[in-house]
């Protein structure tokens, strides 16, 4: 018994394979990406299309007709849905854009740790895709071509461990980028965003639902690293 105690403790260093380092890898390097302003800048596309992807979800789901989605350069984004001028289905359309990416973020671990990255694939690619349809501007439409050739990519190419790196970068960018995207809504020069829109609607301060975003995304962030330590533990003891 204290021979196979003994033995465990010798043999757990080893456990590190190039499949576990390549996923620590990439989870830094996607924080990292998300937290340089030179890579953030281009990746901030990809989280707007998120963002807009994720009021066009929930618009439908509210009983509301989509008509149009544009991203635009300075990586702002507009959905435009039709329906009543208030009432919880503009609330929760509003509220649903900042929490995408960190939502999706934190769904792309929990699909790495229980081993379903392709599903989490092929659920961006319907989401994401059906919006294509509604962007009504050139550079919506490459920059949202360009997220979907890379998740087919992703999809059809990819070996097991390299999907699994992939899905784990995109979803660490995703979780810090939707964080840092939330905090900033606290900077003087933004100008008209979803804060001010709810607080029109809801009659409550814009700087409630700042805090509130700035909450679930952080929420968000630390639910992941709670997710990825109980799949991949620290390896030194």
């Amino acid at each position: 018994m204290n021979l196979h105690s003994s033995v465990s403790l010798t043999l757990a260093p080893s456990a590190v394979d190039e499949g576990e380092a390549l996923l620590w890898v990439a989870l830094v390097v996607g924080i990292a990406l998300a937290l340089v302003p030179s890579t953030y800048r281009w990746g901030r596309h990809g989280v707007t299309a998120v963002h807009e992807a994720g009021h066009a979800l929930v618009a439908l789901l509210a009983g509301r007709r989509l008509r149009s989605i544009r991203l635009h350069r300075d990586s702002s984004g507009e959905t435009v849905s039709v329906g009543r001028s208030g009432g919880p289905g503009v609330v929760l359309t509003l509220l649903a854009g900042y929490p995408a990416p960190s939502l999706v973020g934190l769904s792309g671990v929990w699909a790495a740790r229980h081993d379903h990255v392709e599903a989490w694939v092929l659920v961006l690619l319907v989401v994401l895709g059906g919006t294509l349809f509604l962007l009504r501007n050139v550079f919506g439409v490459v920059v949202m071509l360009a997220v979907l050739a890379g998740l087919v990519a992703l999809r059809r190419w990819a070996e097991p461990e390299q999907a699994l790196a992939a899905c784990a970068l995109v979803s660490a960018f995703l979780l810090a980028a939707g964080l840092r995207g939330a905090l900033e809504l606290f900077a003087s020069r933004v100008g008209a965003n979803d804060a001010s829109a709810l607080a029109q609607a809801t009659h409550l301060p814009a700087a409630l639902w700042k805090t509130a975003f700035v909450a679930v995304a952080l929420a968000a962030a630390v639910a992941g690293a709670w997710v990825l330590g109980l799949q991949w533990p620290a390896v030194s003891g």
